[in-house]
């Protein structure tokens, strides 16, 4: 039982990194692909909303949630 719990703190310490590193890619890749598509302008502004949410639930640490929410924003973006 001892190994099991080991070995998923282990895995958990190791899981936040790399979503640390792939939040910063997804948002970069939404803000570029926000400024070639052609949607109206208040899909747009709802874009950038999650776009900005995604940044600051980097910068607050929360990582997973930030994967997330940056993934939605692409998943709005029509090309």
């Amino acid at each position: 039982m001892k190994a099991l719990l080991a070995a998923a703190a282990i895995l958990s310490a190791l899981a936040v990194p790399a979503f640390a590193a792939e939040c910063p890619s997804l948002i970069e890749q939404a803000e570029a692909n926000l400024k070639m598509s052609k949607q109206d302008d208040a899909a747009k502004q709802k874009i950038t909303d999650h776009i900005t949410e995604a940044r600051a639930q980097h910068e607050a640490g929360k990582h997973e949630d930030s994967v997330a929410t940056a993934k939605d924003a692409l998943g709005l973006i029509k090309m």
